[in-house]
């Protein structure tokens, strides 16, 4: 199923590729050419569903579920704001490479910008150096993934996640 922001998705997708190279299944300097995709705004032409094959699956499985033919924004938050954590549980049980209080995704909230943004989660206090979301300032709400800063998030959206 076509993925339409594909940059999206890499924002959610890219933090759990340290693991994807570890295991063999993804090459390092893709996973590095993505980031610089992400990071210099670069256009995006690579199958990148296939390049992470669970969260492209699981992505297209809530697709049809909600009546859809492409994997849209609100697929692609349902998935990684909301779904991602009962995945993630799962394939901890045949994967013991998942940091699973890492690889959970989290709403943060800055508390001190500029080289390391420190971030207050509901897992206590995160300092990050990792950013895909540029110019964050004090209080902005932010999705947190393997200490990578996502995206900005609306205040009603962080503070669904808190529940």
């Amino acid at each position: 199923m076509e993925i339409e922001n594909k940059e999206l998705f890499l924002r959610y997708a890219i933090p759990c590729g340290e693991v994807l190279v570890r295991r063999g299944d993804l090459q390092m300097d893709m996973l590095e050419k993505l980031n610089e995709m992400i990071e210099r705004k670069r256009d995006i032409d690579l199958p990148v569903g296939r390049l992470f094959p669970v969260a492209g699956r699981m992505c297209t499985i809530l697709a049809k579920e909600m009546g859809k033919d492409r994997i849209d924004d609100d697929v692609i938050r349902r998935y990684f704001l909301h779904e991602h954590e009962k995945a993630i549980k799962w394939r901890s049980l045949f994967f013991r490479d998942i940091d699973l209080k890492k690889c959970m995704v989290k709403p943060g909230r800055v508390m001190e910008t500029g080289e390391r943004i420190v971030l207050n989660t509901p897992l206590g206090k995160r300092v990050t150096e990792k950013s895909f979301e540029p110019e964050l300032r004090r209080n902005d709400w932010v999705s947190l993934h393997y200490d990578q800063i996502c995206e900005r998030l609306p205040n009603d959206q962080a503070k669904k996640m808190l529940r």
